[in-house]
């Protein structure tokens, strides 16, 4: 518990704007704050939208994400600290790969991927060489079309999955998976989730509402969602669901939903600013070195562009261990993961890569 405290103070202190390497000391424990710079040589990496889809090698070596300017998918070596390679995807043909965000990869080795790309799976190489193909998606597995599930699932790290939320146009949202191993599909209800539809902005066109996420992590799906703190955890084998809950002392639960549910177009701007004075929850990320679970959460502060921002850690059941309130911070903690048990915050203010590494150190 000392640690979980020394790393909020951490993380309290580097929001603050400190040195790019500084070493803390308090009783029995350090804290190491250190900045690391990725040198791309004369290659451009655009970084404006962020790293969309990092994954990790399996050592935790090498960093690969997409580019959406490129259509490309670059590979980062955080220990040489330096770009390496770049594979450029095709959108048509044999070796076509949707762009932007309708499709899912994993990394089988440092040079080979595996695809979703909604019509099948493929595997290239970094030469963008086509080493497998399978058949058509809808030939191996049988999905209600107006599930529309496979238009944004995810590929597990462990291969065995297909996983992500059906469509909500035609009936409520589900989280579905297909197991390789019989190609079934299957799903469950979220029904504990249902609260957020309070939080939807309508008018007679569109609703606007946060989505669902899921991930996978040891072993097990997890869904959740920026309007609360609760999670589902859901094991694919099993089929067992537990809805995991939390009662924060500093950070609200959930929104309180105190905006209007009703705008008309020319109005949607202005509700959505009164929505983000509510809490925000961010993605849930796991340190499978510690066995924690990380979260950020944020809201804005009323006529301020200033953010009141709480980094939370739970431990392996999801039971809330830590909260620390980074209300005075002026850097928001929006992209980030877990290697070797560190946070990596990507630097949101420089146009270069470059990420804070925050790590805890238990002395002797």
């Amino acid at each position: 518990m000392r640690a979980l405290l020394f790393c909020c103070l951490a993380l309290g202190i580097f929001a603050c704007g400190i040195d790019r390497k500084e070493g803390l000391s308090w009783t029995g424990f350090s804290i190491k704050i250190d900045t690391l710079s990725i040198e791309s040589g004369q290659h451009l990496l655009h970084v404006g939208q962020g790293i969309p889809k990092a994954k990790l090698s399996e050592d935790e070596r090498l960093l690969f994400f997409y580019d959406y300017t490129n259509h490309s998918i670059e590979t980062i070596d955080l220990e040489e600290k330096k770009w390496v390679e770049t594979l450029y995807l095709e959108k048509e043909g044999p070796k076509g790969v949707l762009d932007r965000s309708r499709f899912d990869y994993i990394p089988l080795t440092d040079s080979s991927f595996r695809f979703f790309t909604q019509r099948n799976f493929i595997e290239l190489n970094q030469r963008n060489e086509l080493l497998f193909e399978s058949p058509r998606f809808d030939s191996m597995v049988q999905v209600d079309p107006e599930k529309q599930f496979e238009a944004w699932a995810k590929l597990s790290s462990n291969e065995q999955y297909l996983f992500g939320l059906s469509s909500s146009f035609k009936q409520n949202q589900m989280f579905g998976w297909i197991d390789f191993k019989d190609s079934v599909y299957r799903e469950v209800s979220l029904d504990s989730m249902n609260y957020r539809k309070n939080f939807e902005i309508r008018n007679s066109r569109v609703s606007v509402s946060s989505p669902l996420y899921a991930a996978f992590y040891q072993e097990k799906f997890f869904v959740y969602h920026h309007d609360g703190i609760d999670v589902y955890r859901i094991d694919p084998i099993t089929e067992k669901i537990e809805f995991k809950d939390n009662s924060p002392s500093l950070a609200p639960r959930r929104k309180s939903g105190n905006f209007p549910k009703t705008a008309e177009l020319g109005e949607f701007s202005a509700v959505l600013e009164k929505q983000k004075l509510e809490i925000n929850y961010g993605e849930l990320v796991y340190d499978k070195k510690n066995e924690w679970f990380y979260r950020f959460a944020s809201r804005n502060m009323p006529e301020s562009d200033r953010m009141v921002q709480y980094f939370l850690i739970f431990d392996q059941e999801m039971k809330l261990l830590q909260e620390l309130d980074l209300s005075d911070r002026e850097i928001g903690f929006f992209q980030y993961f877990v290697r070797k048990g560190k946070l990596y915050v990507r630097n949101q203010e420089t146009e270069d890569l470059e990420f804070f590494v925050i790590s805890v150190i238990e002395e002797n």
